[in-house]
């Protein structure tokens, strides 16, 4: 058991090197076990393409070539405005989207008569046949042809083509007969000359006639706007002054505008006048000179005020019933109450201000909102004026535009911008031009290989499990030990059997066909969940079971299922181990499931577990660990320190490799040695189309075998009834 720990990088490249080898190997693998399917596939695409191609018909093919030339109109007058040219490339494209259009294919088919023609007779359908068989009222297959049929016909087998550098045109036709081409071709090249040649004459005459009709509605929607104009400048009086000058009603709007600015400043002036005369007065002093506009009475009165208050101080010390004082006191008293009586009239002489300012304010406010108002109205007037004119000159542009353009329609009525002439007529061609039949059972076998390649890899890549012994020695390089059918509820005795048998054959690779097993202590693990280790451990637990042997089970996973009346592991360890060991029956199966109140991690790397396993080891004949998935929990390598050899069930086919080889990485780097895998749930029905040579084919091959022997000697138990219905 002593290894050598790699670096984790070592184990990485290891894993990688691995991973991709196993790819190229399986498919090359893929390609040996699939080559048949890849031959039969392509032997079938090349014989069914060989048989339509000498199925299908010869085809004909007859061109005509068209060549467009871009003549250059004739001299015009210099009151005549110049037309744009286009470029040669575009116009010979649309002459061969003309060629193209259904509407010349609709004329051949008229100029032909092809809808007498027996080739271009209807061909009902399967389908159609059918349903006019069930529906006996409806008449489905047509017995007539109609235009429109024939020139869908005439398209799909048409091809127009025009070289981008070339004036010329192609115009080829593929059918089944030579002259019936040639003929077709011309027909298409004469019935495109003869409809560009009315065309012409019609588009010139439709035009000119257009165009006088315009030109005369137009002038007279010109007079019309021109008499609009007259009566709108009578009716409002608007006249047109000169760009960006404003005119009377708006250079009035502006002095009243800032006339009203002016009332609103001296009204705010004078209100905050009175509001600062009525403060002081109220506080009990005198308002400012500037304030009361420089009132001379008030000024002698304040005059008047210091002198009665100096005269009042001087007799004073006279006493306040002295005559003296009594009459300075009365003096003092009458000039504050002149005083007051004076800024009384003045604070009322600023409140007229005020009320003059309001008024004035309000009287400019209204001419203003009157000014406003006719400054609006005569803007719109103008506006509309100006709408007037504008249409009048819009309509006086077009009348010329109408004038010019007339005047060169006329002058180019019986002139063509561009001539075409068929410089080559279509001739009858013996060989055929189609179907290519090599190309077509080249491209057959081509892509059936293709299809075959991709269908092998596909089928390969389908199964990414271990099919067979052998697939799983030579990717792993780990003993298969058995191959475990799949059993259900459902599954008879004979198959119940044969998983018996399989079990059997675990044990003996296991090396359990002597009195006492060994490896005494065993590990199940799995790379993940789902792999049928549960019905492994109870099957293994069970056939030592049947021999009078004591086996003791510990089920690692039973932490997701609901609680029963097994023990629970960490109580057993962390309690009293004798009397749970004197406890157990001499001989059978004990089962203790694995619930902990803790972490299960640190239970199992502690003395008292390991004491307990000593303990196990002694009392029982094998202690059978279920250990949780090796990718998803550790304690399957905390548990597998403990085991004298581990085991690793994998499903049959179903486990990706990478899964299992990753698996068996993670227990090497974690020096845990493997003693095998076992393959489970091996369906028989899917195996026996491996063509495979292995245990279970031969269990598919004599399954009648198992099923006489179970029916001679019943088994009298149920193949691990508790763990069967997890495993399911």
């Amino acid at each position: 058991m002593n290894r050598t720990v790699e670096q984790p990088s070592r184990g990485v490249s290891l894993l990688l090197r691995q991973t991709y080898e196993h790819h190229t190997l399986g498919l090359l693998t893929a390609l040996r076990r699939r080559w048949l399917l890849i031959g039969a596939i392509i032997a079938a695409a090349a014989a069914v393409s060989a048989g339509v191609s000498l199925l299908l018909s010869d085809k004909y093919t007859a061109e005509a070539l068209v060549q467009v030339e871009l003549g250059r109109p004739g001299p015009q007058p210099s009151a005549q405005a110049g037309t744009a040219t286009l470029e040669g490339s575009v116009i010979v494209e649309s002459e061969a989207r003309v060629l193209r259009s259904a509407f010349i294919a609709q004329r051949v088919a008229q100029d032909l008569g092809l809808e007498r023609d027996a080739a271009f007779a209807p061909r009902p359908s399967m389908l159609s046949r059918l349903w006019s068989y069930w529906v006996s009222r409806r008449e489905v297959i047509e017995t007539g042809t109609s235009a429109e049929r024939i020139a869908r016909e005439l398209s799909r087998n048409l091809k127009v083509t025009n070289d981008a550098r070339a004036y010329l045109i192609s115009v080829a036709y593929t059918s089944g007969d030579p002259d019936r081409s040639a003929r077709i071709a011309n027909a298409f090249v004469d019935a495109y000359m003869r409809n560009r040649l009315e065309i012409g004459v019609a588009s010139a005459e439709r035009t000119s006639a257009w165009l006088q009709e315009q030109v005369t509605a137009t002038r007279a929607s010109l007079d019309e706007a021109e008499a609009a104009i007259e009566r709108f400048r009578q009716r409002t009086g608007t006249v047109e002054g000169s760009a960006g000058a404003p005119n009377l009603a708006q250079q009035e709007l502006r002095d009243a505008t800032t006339r009203l600015g002016t009332a609103v400043q001296n009204r705010l002036a004078a209100e905050a006048r009175l509001a600062r005369a009525r403060d002081a007065f109220a506080a009990g002093s005198v308002p400012s000179a500037q304030d009361l506009a420089g009132a001379p009475v008030i000024q002698r009165l304040l005059e008047a005020v210091e002198t009665a208050n100096r005269d009042l101080q001087t007799v004073s010390a006279t006493g306040p019933r002295h005559p003296g004082y009594l009459t300075a006191k009365a003096s003092l008293e009458g000039v504050q109450e002149r005083l007051r009586r004076e800024i009384e009239q003045a604070i009322g002489n600023l409140e007229g201000d005020r009320r003059t300012a309001l008024q004035e304010e309000a009287l400019l406010a209204a001419q203003v909102e009157t000014l406003k108002k006719s400054v609006i109205e005569a803007m719109g007037h103008e506006t509309q004026l100006q709408g007037l004119q504008a249409g009048a000159a819009a309509i006086r542009e077009r009348l010329k535009l109408l004038n010019d353009s007339f005047a060169q329609a006329v002058a180019l009525a019986g002139m063509r911008s561009s001539t075409t002439q068929a410089i080559m007529p279509a001739q009858p061609d013996t060989v055929p031009s189609g179907p290519n039949r090599a190309f077509i059972v080249g491209l057959s076998v081509l892509a059936a290989s293709g299809a075959g390649l991709c269908a092998a890899i596909m089928l390969e890549r389908h199964s990414t499990g271990f099919r067979s012994p052998g697939d799983l020695v030579e990717d792993t390089g780990t003993r298969c030990l058995g191959m475990l059918p799949k059993i259900h509820r459902r599954s008879t005795a004979g198959e119940r059997r044969m998983f018996d048998e399989a079990i059997g054959l675990v044990g003996a690779s296991l090396g359990w066909s002597r009195t006492s097993p060994t490896p005494q202590i065993l590990l199940v693990a799995s790379a993940v969940p789902g792999e049928g280790k549960s019905l492994l451990c109870g099957a293994l637990a069970n056939a030592l079971t049947e021999r009078g042997l004591r086996v003791l089970l510990i089920d690692g996973n039973a932490d997701a299922d609901p609680p029963d009346d097994r023990p629970d592991l960490g109580s057993v360890v962390l309690g009293d181990v004798s009397m749970f060991l004197s406890a157990c029956p001499a001989a059978g199966q004990t089962v203790l499931r694995g619930r902990v109140a803790g972490s299960r991690c640190d239970l199992y790397a502690t003395p008292a577990f390991a004491r307990f396993i000593d303990l196990a080891r002694e009392a029982f004949d094998l202690v059978l660990i279920e250990a949780p998935p090796v990718l998803l929990f550790q304690e399957a390598v905390t548990l597998a320190h403990h085991a004298d050899a581990t085991l690793l069930a994998a499903r049959w086919k179903r486990t990706p490799r990478e899964v299992v080889l990753t698996a068996l990485q993670r227990l090497q780097d974690q020096t845990v040695r493997v003693r095998g895998i076992v393959l489970t749930e091996v369906d028989l029905k899917d195996h026996r189309r491996d063509r495979i040579i292995d245990q279970c084919t031969l269990y598919g091959r004599y399954r009648q075998l198992f099923e006489t022997r179970a029916a001679v000697s019943p088994l009298q138990r149920e193949t691990c009834p508790r763990l069967d219905a997890k495993a399911s």
